[in-house]
C-alpha cells in the first residue's frame, strides 16, 4: 500500500483524532497518512503530530471538501490511489485495505464504504432518511443503483483527481463526487461497513447541508445530463397540460361552449415541450463536448 495516501480532514476532533490515526496506521501499514487540520481551535493538530503523521494546518475553516482537496493535491506525484475518512471515529479504517484492493486488483475506479449495506448504529433517524433520499435521487438520475451517496469512507484512483477539483468545498463534496463519477461512467462499487456513533458534536446541519446536498446533485446532473434534469421539470408541465386538455375536451363534448382551461392547457403543453426541447439541445451539446474531450485525451496519449 505504498502508493496509497489517506487523507483525514479534521476540525476540533481532539476527542477522537488520536484513535483514528492509530487504527488507520495499524490497518494500513506503509500507507501515507495526511491529517488536514481545518482551522481547529483545540488540540487536534498537536495530537496528530504526536503520532508522526503529516499534518497540514489551515489558518481558518475552509470546509470539508476544500480540506480534502488540499490533502489530495499536496506533493502527489507518487500517489496511485487516494483514500479518505472522517476524524470522528465513525468510519472503520480497517475497511480501507479492502477498498484499496478493489481499486488495485479489480479495476474499480472508486470504492465506497456504504453505511446502509452494513450496520448503521450511529446515525440519527433524520440523517438516515435524508441520506437514503439522496442515494435514491442519484440512482434515479444516473440509472445506477447506489445506497450511500454521502459516505465519508472512500478509495479512488489518483487518475480521477482532476474530476473532483470543481466539486464544492463543503460537506456536499461527497454526494457531488458520487453523482459526477456515475455520470461519466466510471466503475463505482460499494461494500458494507459498520458506522458508529461519533465522538463529539456533529458539524452537519440536517436542513442547511441537506439543501446543499440536493443542489450539488441537481447541478451535477444539469451539467452532465441536462435532458434528465430539464425532463424532470418539463414532463410534469406537459403531462399536466394533457390531463387538463382531456378534461376540457370532455366538458366541451358535454355541451360547454367555451372552456377557459383550453388556454391553460395549451400553455402548460407548450411550456413543457419548450423545457424538454431545451434539455435535448443541451444534452446534444454536452455529448458533443464529451466526444471532443475524449479525442483530445487520445491525441495527448499519442
Amino acid at each position: 500500500m505504498k502508493d496509497l495516501r489517506i487523507v483525514i480532514p479534521a476540525r476540533d476532533e481532539e476527542a477522537s483524532i488520536g484513535e483514528v490515526i492509530d487504527r488507520t496506521k495499524k490497518a494500513c501499514k506503509d500507507a501515507e497518512i495526511i491529517v488536514v487540520d481545518d482551522g481547529s481551535t483545540d488540540n487536534t493538530a498537536a495530537i496528530a503530530r504526536e503520532r508522526n503523521v503529516k499534518v497540514i494546518s489551515n489558518p481558518v475553516n475552509y470546509g470539508y471538501g476544500k480540506a480534502l482537496k488540499i490533502g489530495f493535491n499536496w506533493n502527489n506525484d507518487e500517489v496511485g490511489c487516494f483514500a479518505f475518512l472522517d476524524a470522528d471515529n465513525t468510519y472503520p479504517p480497517e475497511k480501507i485495505p479492502e477498498l484499496y484492493g478493489l481499486c488495485k486488483e479489480n479495476d474499480v475506479d472508486i470504492a465506497v464504504g456504504s453505511r446502509f449495506l452494513g450496520k448503521n448504529r450511529g446515525m440519527p433517524a433524520i440523517r438516515k432518511l435524508g441520506n437514503r433520499f439522496f442515494a435514491l435521487i442519484v440512482s434515479i438520475y444516473t440509472g445506477k443503483k447506489i445506497t450511500d451517496a454521502g459516505s465519508g469512507l472512500r478509495v479512488f484512483k489518483a487518475s480521477l483527481l482532476p474530476e473532483f477539483q470543481d466539486l464544492p468545498d463543503g460537506l456536499s463534496f461527497t454526494p457531488g463526487m458520487s453523482t459526477k463519477i456515475l455520470h461519466i461512467g466510471m466503475n463505482y462499487q460499494e461494500i458494507p461497513i459498520e458506522y458508529q456513533e461519533r465522538a463529539g458534536e456533529s458539524k452537519l446541519s440536517a436542513i442547511k447541508d441537506g439543501y446543499r446536498f440536493f443542489m450539488v446533485i441537481a447541478n451535477t446532473v444539469k451539467n452532465h445530463k441536462p435532458m434528465a434534469f430539464f425532463g424532470t421539470i418539463g414532463i410534469p408541465f406537459f403531462v399536466g397540460g394533457v390531463i387538463l386538455g382531456v378534461y376540457s375536451v370532455g366538458r366541451w363534448l358535454m355541451g360547454s361552449m367555451f372552456e377557459p382551461s383550453f388556454i391553460l392547457t395549451t400553455l402548460l403543453i407548450l411550456v413543457g415541450m419548450f423545457i424538454m426541447l431545451f434539455g435535448l439541445i443541451a444534452d446534444m451539446i454536452v455529448n458533443l463536448r464529451g466526444v471532443v474531450e475524449r479525442l483530445e485525451r487520445e491525441m495527448k496519449k499519442r
